[in-house]
């Protein structure tokens, strides 16, 4: 997991490369860093009198990440998926920005609801957004790509190990891509995946209806790298005897460890 936000430039810096018509929308609203999650993206909760938006705005290589978050979150909505409505996008002069609203709802672990119901909730939610047709899903997420921007990370050193797990602390991040690339899973079940389907990016509403932000990983890839994260959300928030019930809901018959493994390993490389 990357540290929250450690190098980004001050508020004022970012939003003075915001154009005129940008800053005059945002000079009546209260604007503050967001300091958690893992966004690559600066990350900016906006309140105004009467709503809550978000802004992430970023510059450079980080646009193309930015850019991918904007189309996925836009092609989710567009299918049924409930994702942050997109106020404004931003794209020039190398200056890449997204105004959306605020998805309403609590993350799994806030929720009042028995743990069973929570969980009930989220297998639907998942089961709605694996269930969307792979071959109308326009977005790359296969296993060979995530290895490739995994590498990419690895050489421009943006990975920190101390972030890994305590089964993989005596590691460097190029042997944890090594050990990957000779266990690669033979085939992959291919769905529509969230991508980075943790808890802190799951939202349940009123109306129990499971909500995802930070699309930018969505697209076609196995249903384990959503599996992987889910599960282990649902042991650090409520305990390891709770994925079995979750499985249940989901439908899964068959948990296989090994491919799980495998994306948990690889998730530490992102």
């Amino acid at each position: 997991m990357l540290p929250a936000m450690p190098n980004f430039p001050p508020v004022d810096r970012l939003l003075s490369l915001l154009p005129p018509n940008w800053q005059a929308r945002l000079a009546s609203c209260g604007v503050e860093a967001v300091q958690e999650g893992m966004s690559a993206t600066p990350v900016f909760r906006v309140t105004c009198v009467d709503s809550r938006a978000y802004l992430k705005v970023t510059t450079g290589r980080d646009g193309d990440e930015l850019r991918a978050e904007i189309q996925r979150t836009a092609w989710l909505a567009a299918n049924g998926i409930r994702a942050p409505s997109i106020l404004a996008t931003l794209d020039q002069g190398g200056v890449v920005a997204m105004l959306t609203g605020e998805l309403s709802g609590k993350r799994p672990q806030d929720c009042l609801d028995s743990v069973e119901a929570i969980l009930a909730t989220v297998a639907q939610g998942l089961i709605g957004l694996h269930s969307l047709p792979v071959a109308d899903c326009p977005f790359d997420e296969r296993t060979p790509v995530r290895l490739r921007r995994a590498l990419e990370s690895i050489n421009r050193h943006e990975i920190d190990p101390a972030h890994f797990a305590e089964r993989n602390r005596a590691l460097t991040a190029q042997q944890i891509y090594e050990r990957l690339i000779a266990e690669i899973p033979q085939a992959e079940d291919l769905v529509v995946i969230h991508g980075d389907a943790d808890f802190d990016n799951l939202r349940v509403d009123a109306a129990g209806q499971l909500g995802f932000l930070d699309c930018g990983r969505s697209g076609r890839g196995d249903r384990y790298v959503d599996l992987e994260r889910v599960t282990t959300s649902i042991e650090e928030r409520f305990g390891p005897r709770w994925v079995e019930p979750f499985l249940q809901s989901y439908g899964l018959t068959r948990w296989d460890r090994d491919r799980a493994l495998f994306f948990a390993d690889l998730y530490e490389l992102f």
